[in-house]
C-alpha cells in the first residue's frame, strides 16, 4: 500500500489534471489529451460565466476556447453527450460499452414518462424513428406527434418526450446543438461504425471492472465512500462497488493508497505517478468549475484540502452563505478563495461582484501575482475584457 501526507495528494491530484499547466496541454489537441486522460466531464446549461464542462477544460488547457468542445461533440463526433455519472461528455469510444447503463436509465425514463402520465410516449416511437430517418436532426421544435399534455413540468409534446426516450435507450445522439436546444440523428448515423460496436460484447463483469477503474481515472484518486464520485447506476451501489474494488486490487489494476491523517483508504489510477515527471516551479492558480471532477464527492475535497464547498444555485436566496454561482479558487494546490462574478453577457467583461478569502488565509505579494494573472487568462478563456476593479476587489477584501 503507498502512503501519501496530504499535501503529496493534493499535489498529485493537481498535476494529474493539470491545474498546475505543468504539462503543454493546449488548444485542442490538449482537450483530446485531457479527455482520454479523465474519461468524462459533468455537463450542466447553466451558463453565468461559462458552463460547466468548459469552465473544467480551461483549467486543464491553456488557450481552451468554447469551440474546441463544439467541434469534437458535433463536428467530428470524437466526443459524446450521454449519462454517465450524471449528464456528461465523453469519450465516442465508450459509446457501445455504456449500453449496461443506458438500459437501467431507460427504465428510470419510463419511471418518469408514468410520473408525468406521458407513457403515450411509448406509443409514438415507430412514427418519430420514422421522422428522424427521414428527415435527420430533429429538434424537440422540428417535430409534433402526439398531444400536449399539462403536466408539473409545463406542456410537453408526446414527442418531445419519445425523443428523449430514443435518446436515452442510444437509438438517437445528439448530433448538434444551438445553445440548449438538441438535435437528434440515429446514433449510426453519427458514430463512426467502429465507436458504435467497440467492446459492445464485453460482458456484466467485465463492464463493471472496467466502468469503476473508469471512474477513479475520472477523480484520481478517491475514496470507498458514498458521495458524488460514485454517483450513477452501479457504482452507488456500496455493496457492489467494493466487491469490484477488492477484484480489481486482486488484479493489481489499481492501487491502494493510504493518505496520513485519514482513516479511509484511498484508490487510485495505477499509472497516476507517470504524471509526476512534469514539474512546475512557477506558482500558479487556478478558477475552477463547480462540478469539476475533483469538486465531484465535496466530503472528501473537504477532508483532503479542508475546503467546504456547497454549490448554492438551488439554495434559496436567505439560506445562501456566498452566492448563486460561486467558482473555488485554487492557489499552488490549496484552496485559497472563492468568487462570485458578474453574469458574463450582461456585464460585457469579466467583473468580480464578491470575493471571499478563506479563513487562516493572509495572502501574500506571489499569490496576489499569480491570482491576477489567472484574472487576464479567464478573460481571455472567456474573450471579453478583464474588468480594471477586480484587482481592486480581492486586495480589499
Amino acid at each position: 500500500m503507498k502512503i501519501y501526507s496530504q499535501e503529496e495528494a493534493r499535489q498529485t491530484l493537481c498535476r494529474y489534471h493539470n491545474l498546475d499547466g505543468a504539462e503543454p496541454l493546449c488548444g485542442r489537441a490538449g482537450v483530446e489529451k485531457i479527455m482520454q486522460r479523465i474519461h468524462s466531464i459533468q455537463y450542466d446549461p447553466l451558463n453565468v460565466v461559462a458552463r460547466n464542462a468548459d469552465l473544467a477544460l480551461q483549467a486543464r488547457v491553456s488557450g481552451y476556447r468554447e469551440e474546441y468542445l463544439n467541434e469534437l461533440l458535433y463536428k467530428e463526433h470524437k466526443l459524446i453527450d450521454g449519462f454517465d455519472k450524471e449528464m456528461c461528455i465523453y469519450e465516442s469510444k465508450d459509446f457501445a460499452r455504456f449500453r449496461y447503463v443506458r438500459d437501467e436509465h431507460q427504465k428510470s425514463v419510463v419511471l418518469t414518462l408514468q410520473y408525468r402520465n406521458q407513457m403515450g410516449a411509448l406509443d409514438i416511437l415507430d412514427d418519430v424513428r420514422d421522422f428522424v430517418t427521414r428527415y435527420g436532426r430533429t429538434g424537440t421544435k422540428d417535430i409534433s406527434i402526439g398531444e400536449v399534455r399539462e403536466s408539473r413540468w409545463g406542456p410537453k409534446k408526446l414527442s418531445s418526450a419519445a425523443l428523449d426516450y430514443l435518446f436515452n435507450s442510444g437509438e438517437l445522439c445528439v448530433a448538434d446543438k444551438k445553445g440548449t436546444q438538441k438535435y437528434f440523428d440515429l446514433t449510426e448515423r453519427v458514430l463512426e461504425k467502429a465507436d458504435f460496436q467497440y467492446d459492445h460484447d464485453m460482458t456484466i463483469e467485465e463492464f463493471l471492472e472496467w466502468y469503476t477503474e473508469r471512474r477513479i481515472q475520472s477523480v484520481g484518486l478517491i475514496w470507498n465512500k458514498p458521495g458524488g464520485a460514485w454517483q450513477g447506476h452501479f457504482l452507488s451501489d456500496n455493496e457492489l462497488r467494493s466487491s469490484v474494488l477488492q477484484t480489481l486490487i486482486e488484479k493489481n489494476s489499481i492501487d491502494e493508497i493510504r493518505i496520513e491523517g485519514i482513516n479511509e483508504t484511498f484508490y487510485g489510477f495505477k499509472d497516476i505517478p507517470t504524471y509526476m515527471e512534469y514539474q512546475t516551479s512557477d506558482s500558479y492558480a487556478r478558477f475552477i468549475a463547480p462540478l469539476d471532477n475533483i469538486m465531484w464527492d465535496r466530503q472528501m475535497t473537504e477532508r483532503l484540502f479542508d475546503f467546504t464547498y456547497r454549490w448554492e444555485v438551488y439554495t434559496p436566496v436567505p439560506k445562501r452563505k456566498f452566492g448563486y454561482y460561486v467558482l473555488p479558487v485554487l492557489y499552488n494546490g490549496q484552496f485559497v478563495a472563492r468568487f462570485e462574478a458578474e453574469p458574463i453577457r450582461q456585464a460585457g467583461e469579466f467583473t468580480v461582484k464578491n470575493w471571499w478569502w478563506e479563513p487562516e488565509i493572509t495572502p501574500d505579494d506571489d499569490m496576489l501575482e499569480a491570482i491576477k494573472k489567472e484574472m487576464l487568462r479567464f478573460a481571455e478563456f472567456l474573450q471579453v475584457d478583464n474588468s480594471k476593479d477586480n484587482f481592486v476587489k480581492l486586495r480589499a477584501q
